[in-house]
């Protein structure tokens, strides 16, 4: 059963993600969902500065990765829109952050066409449901 949240603004959705950072470890993998503007990258946000990081989150859409080491946990991001059915994910890293050494967190986890890790892998919905009103559903993978 999820859990679910609902965030008034991008402050609150900023704050529900550092709340959750206070229960992450290392190699769990977060694969957040949403249609374009629906907060994932907000939520990002939210979650690198939970884990004790003043360091600015963008979205990793033109370069497929960012990395944020300066928490208590290095934070994999990673943004898969812009690749299809024709990309060659072999030349990715992403499968050595599956599980990885730190926190991997995956927007437009649904375009990678092999199997997430089934143990320590969360999804995180992201829903608009107004203009700044987002709903934020957790799933939690055993």
């Amino acid at each position: 059963m999820p859990s679910v949240f609902t965030a008034a603004s991008a402050a609150d959705t900023r704050a529900h993600a550092a709340r959750f950072a206070a229960d992450t470890h290392a190699g769990m993998v977060l694969r957040l969902r949403g249609d374009l503007g629906a907060g994932k990258t907000t939520w990002v946000q939210g979650l690198v500065a939970g884990l004790g990081s003043d360091e600015t989150v963008t979205s990793p859409t033109f370069s497929l990765l960012h990395e944020y080491r300066a928490g208590r946990l290095t934070v994999f991001h990673w943004d898969l829109y812009r690749l299809g059915a024709d990309t060659d994910w072999s030349l990715l890293d992403l499968p050595e952050h599956l599980p990885g050494a730190g926190l991997t967190v995956v927007e437009w986890a649904e375009r990678y066409p092999h199997p997430f890790p089934k143990k320590n892998c969360w999804d995180i919905n992201l829903t608009v449901s107004g203009d700044e009103r987002r709903k934020i559903e957790i799933f939690h993978h055993e």
